[in-house]
């Protein structure tokens, strides 16, 4: 999360929104990306997502069910709908985004119906940690963009909150959770993928 807090300093500095995203995979940093909205003229290009995509090329692999997503904020609805898709096992963020977030507000990464109906396609919901290091990244929002720090305070866009104040174990998915992840892959693995993911060998 800490590295979160450089990139975010680093987007503000580049005249981007202050947001930053790291992928974790097997305790190393595997990819990290600043909000890239203003640079590549493409409103897509959030920080979540544009660190999933680097994740992604170096692993040659749309699956990142062995990685962690950590964010300084709460992935909004657009970038959840990545990570669920991107069967990301752990969402990791500092501040709550009770307006735009695909978490508090939308239940997107916490939606048990995409992978039921589509196990081919989508993991069960991914475990979701919030308010990790909360009151440091509100502070360096503060001083990094005061200016954005002012506007989505006035209006509740981001919320400070401590450590598991919001978590998710997504009940009887995780109890059950290594079985389910298991007999998910096989069914992937003996199903053509129609959906166009997966390594490049699936479809030789």
């Amino acid at each position: 999360m800490w590295r979160c807090l450089a990139l975010a300093a680093q987007s503000s500095k580049e005249r981007e929104y202050p947001f930053g995203a790291v992928v974790v995979r097997k305790g190393e940093i595997l990819a990290e990306a600043t909000n890239r909205v203003a640079r590549d003229c493409d409103v897509t290009r959030h920080a979540e997502i544009v660190a999933m995509a680097e994740a992604q090329r170096k692993l040659g692999d749309t699956d990142l069910s062995d990685c962690t997503l950590y964010s300084n904020v709460e992935p909004c609805a657009l970038c959840s709908y990545a990570i669920r898709e991107a069967r990301v096992a752990k969402v990791v963020f500092a501040l709550r985004s009770p307006v735009m977030g695909g978490f508090s507000r939308w239940n997107i990464l916490n939606d048990r119906d995409l992978s039921t109906t589509m196990p081919q396609v989508f993991e069960p919901p991914p475990e979701v940690v919030a308010g990790v290091l909360a009151q440091e990244a509100d502070s360096a929002l503060r001083q990094i963009a005061p200016v954005v720090w002012a506007f989505v305070r006035a209006n509740g866009l981001l919320v400070v909150e401590p450590q598991d104040a919001v978590r998710q174990v997504n009940g009887r998915f995780y109890r059950f959770g290594a079985l389910i992840r298991w007999l998910t892959r096989a069914v992937r693995l003996t199903l053509s993928d129609r959906f166009g993911r997966g390594r490049g060998r699936h479809y030789e």
